[in-house]
């Protein structure tokens, strides 16, 4: 027997579920509360608003993604680090499409931070787990130089999706991800031996 779902997570999978609907500006807590099951008391009981579920809610799905992304990769144990990015960028190329509605409300998100303490803490704390998991799931170590290197992809990938955003012509593509990323490495190969 599985233990009940509480109504916490039930707000959270009800909110998952509205902004992957429609743009997160637009979701109320009413259509939280009827996509969750819970009463809309329950937000303010779980969470003290409506802002701070959305921003819980979008750490977890991102928690939720990197967890299916080092599901899909599988055992890389063998892989090196460029086999290992190529699979990710690729899984993300089209995982970007299934999570749209989590990226964008995550972009909502960014514009907001710098006037929204609670939810920059919430970013942060993503940020965090997730520069440790990339750097984990690409082989790269524990150091800070592998921390940094993990920061350094995240913010390309956070760049790639605010341009696919504004230009829909140019959507996230693993090819020219991999392509730049290998000019840039031949850029550094050719400082280093000049």
């Amino acid at each position: 027997m599985s233990p009940q779902h509480s109504n916490r997570e039930a707000l959270i999978d009800g909110t998952l579920r509205c902004i992957e609907e429609k743009p997160s500006e637009s979701v109320t807590a009413r259509d939280i509360s009827a996509a969750s099951g819970a009463n809309l008391a329950s937000i303010v009981y779980h969470f003290g608003s409506k802002d701070a579920l959305m921003a819980h809610a979008m750490e977890v799905g991102f928690n939720r993604w990197q967890a299916e992304l080092a599901t899909a990769m599988g055992d890389l144990g063998g892989a090196t680090p460029a086999e290992r990015m190529g699979r990710v960028v690729e899984h993300l190329q089209v995982e970007a499409k299934r999570h749209q509605g989590l990226t964008n409300a995550f972009l909502a998100a960014l514009a907001r931070a710098p006037h929204d303490s609670e939810l920059r803490e919430v970013l942060a704390r993503a940020y965090s787990a997730s520069r440790e998991s990339v750097a984990a799931l690409l082989g790269l170590g524990k150091d800070p130089a592998a921390i940094d290197a993990a920061a350094l992809l995240l913010a390309t990938f956070d760049g790639l999706l605010l341009q696919a955003l504004m230009d829909k012509a140019r959507p996230v593509d693993a090819v020219a991800i991999w392509r730049g990323m290998q000019r840039l490495s031949e850029l550094a190969a050719d400082t280093e031996s000049d």
